[in-house]
């Protein structure tokens, strides 16, 4: 019987080794790839730093003041700076050059203002709110609705600048439908922004007002004599504004995520808003 010889290919050698070290060598490289993503995710983490400048609705500033502290708390390198007033005001601001990251208007029409002048990278409608009859604490006037505005007991009421600040404009709406703006206007005591308006009533100054209801809660000196129906006004939008120039820095998109986060809703809600939505990716 013939010896059985061992017939070695070396080619075929070569490629049996060549298929068995080609998935090993493919790990290799998305190991390596992880940990490069891993490093570069760091160092993206640790460019969350630098100062920002944050402009906000007056009527917000509460919320945002917690909402920036617990920011700064997730990242102790970040300062944010804080301006309140009119959305209106805060948004010329920004068109005049204020080296502003982000803007939280109370209103649409002053964040489409800064879109049509081409300052806008991002934007979102993140809140909501509704209008309410405010009186003085101690007040014994009876007000149910918006027609007891007309009654001689009040004097002067309180509105943010019906021209041009969202409450005010909101508030002019409302009354105009209601049939009641040319009998009031007269009548009006107008202010800055809605705080401002909120102050007239607190210390006296005017016998009632109209501001957010988020307002009326933030204060002890007043209380809610009547809500006004939202259909009798514009939609009430808070949209968040990602300014261009903070597009380039990292603190500040992290915090134009921040404000969509749940721990910063349940800061807005507890603030008495209304948290919107998130929008649907789905839809144009």
């Amino acid at each position: 019987m013939p010896a059985t010889r061992s017939v070695f290919s070396p080619t075929r050698g070569h490629e049996n080794r060549e298929t068995f070290m080609k998935p090993n060598a493919r790990w290799v490289i998305l190991l390596v790839g992880a940990v490069i993503c891993g490093r570069a995710g760091a160092a993206e983490e640790t460019d969350v730093s630098g100062k920002l400048l944050l402009l906000a609705a007056a009527s917000t500033s509460e919320a945002v003041d917690e909402i920036r502290a617990a920011f700064v708390r997730l990242h102790p390198g970040v300062t944010v700076r804080t301006s309140y007033g009119a959305s209106s005001t805060l948004a010329q601001q920004i068109n005049v050059g204020a080296e502003a990251d982000l803007f939280l208007s109370a209103s649409s029409e002053w964040a489409d203002f800064l879109s049509k002048k081409d300052l806008v990278q991002q934007r979102r409608d993140l809140l909501s709110n509704q209008l309410v009859i405010v009186v003085p604490a101690d007040a014994t006037v009876a007000i149910q609705g918006p027609k007891d505005l007309s009654q001689a007991a009040i004097r002067r009421l309180a509105l943010a600048d019906p021209s041009s600040v969202p409450a005010g404009k909101y508030a002019k709406q409302a009354l105009t439908a209601l049939g009641l703006w040319s009998q009031l206007e007269r009548k009006v005591a107008g202010a800055a922004d809605v705080r401002q308006a909120l102050r007239f009533v607190e210390t006296g100054a005017a016998d009632a007002g109209i501001v957010y209801a988020t307002d009326a809660a933030a204060s002890r000196a007043v209380r809610v004599a009547a809500k006004i129906d939202p259909k009798l006004s514009q939609p009430i939008r808070y949209p968040l504004v990602l300014v261009k120039r903070g597009v380039e820095r990292p603190a500040a998109v992290a915090l134009y995520e921040f404000f969509s986060s749940p721990e910063a809703g349940a800061v807005f809600r507890r603030h008495g808003f209304v948290v919107l939505p998130p929008p649907d990716p789905t839809q144009p």
